[in-house]
């Protein structure tokens, strides 16, 4: 099975919204995981309206607030669930949508409203290689690097 998720790239100015997930909330006991540093994102429910009340949902689950502009859809992140995970969440593999968003609030206001979150703080664009861990997330960062600096769509 599918696990469908939304995200968010968040700009302000040049930096890049991450936050420090260590735990999965998504199954019966929340599971510890390794500590590292993301884009906010998570799974869409069954009572989230659409995809961007999803969007808006984990946004502010994760980082407090939704305080956020949608620039544009920048497309997919997917992966496979390793073994341990397959068990506990019931799916194979996620598709995240990820969204481009501008930061309108204050950085004073970022406080996660779940455990999973230990860490919500800004990185500057070009340190991101050194922030971010999972191969897919870094990949799908640097493939849109360009659209993410300009904010602008072309599609």
């Amino acid at each position: 099975m599918i696990r469908y998720a939304v995200g968010g790239i968040i700009k302000s100015d040049d930096t890049i919204l991450l936050v420090k997930k260590g735990k999965v909330m998504d199954t019966e006991n929340p599971m510890e995981v390794r500590p590292e540093w993301d884009f906010p994102k998570g799974g869409v429910k069954r009572d989230d309206l659409d995809i961007q009340e999803a969007l808006f949902r984990e946004l502010d689950e994760e980082t407090g607030t939704r305080e956020f502009r949608v620039i544009g859809k920048l497309g997919t992140i997917e992966f496979e669930f390793p073994a341990a995970m397959k068990e506990k969440l019931g799916f194979e593999r996620q598709v995240t949508h990820m969204f481009l968003l501008e930061f309108l609030g204050e950085r004073a206001q970022l406080q996660p409203k779940t455990e999973e979150i230990s860490e919500v703080e800004f990185v500057k664009i070009d340190q991101m290689d050194e922030q971010l861990n999972l191969v897919e997330t870094k990949n799908f960062f640097q493939n849109n690097l360009g659209v993410i600096k300009s904010g602008v769509f072309l599609r």
